[in-house]
């Protein structure tokens, strides 16, 4: 896999990006388009208080991956899996879950060595 493959927006990657206005975004991509250089992206966070929680549009060159994302409380997780559920996306929670039993477990070792 070359670089610049590593580099490429997918589906459920965690992106960051700033609007024309200069707003910061945060979200995930959810599907891709029938352009290709769109992808549709669910706003987690955002200076335009608006969009959190909505679905937008927006062009691939324009999006970073946000390694930010890369680890998530059991809260997180939970509310991620619901919104997974939510969205019928039963790949992402399968993984979500995964994630969530690994940490869950991590914890109760953590209890039982204190």
């Amino acid at each position: 896999m070359s670089i610049k493959d590593k580099n490429k927006v997918q589906i459920g990657d965690w992106v960051k990006l700033q609007s024309s206005k200069g707003e910061h975004i945060q979200g995930y991509v959810e599907k891709e388009t029938n352009n290709n250089d769109v992808l549709q992206l669910r706003v987690i966070a955002s200076d335009n208080q608006l969009l959190s929680g909505h679905s937008i549009q927006v062009q691939t060159q324009k999006l970073e991956k946000d390694q930010a994302f890369q680890h998530f409380t059991i809260g997180e997780l939970e509310q991620l899996i619901d919104l997974a559920l939510l969205t019928n996306d039963k790949a992402w929670f399968d993984s979500l879950t995964k994630e969530y039993k690994a940490l869950q477990a991590e914890k109760e070792n953590l209890k039982n060595t204190i």
